[in-house]
């Protein structure tokens, strides 16, 4: 294996946990936004943010053709 792809392998490696990361996080979100009567302003745009980043993240994974091992896009985009 060359060094490059060993690179990108380790890469691709920290993209998918980082994704699989906010794709935990965004599920938790949605039980507890479920059980909040009153969403203030900052977890409005807290929501936002984190759903940008996995965007942002899960589009650059599959433009680097990553393969993911676990769950795929558990998230409704």
């Amino acid at each position: 294996m060359k060094k490059t792809d060993k690179i990108k392998e380790e890469g691709d490696q920290k993209l998918v946990a980082l994704v699989e990361k906010l794709q935990n996080q965004i599920s938790f979100q949605q039980g507890l936004d479920q059980t909040t009567l009153d969403m203030s302003d900052d977890n409005l745009v807290a929501s936002k943010i984190l759903r940008a980043k996995y965007s942002f993240l899960y589009n650059e994974a599959r433009h680097r053709h990553t393969r993911f091992s676990g769950i795929t896009n558990a998230i409704t985009q």
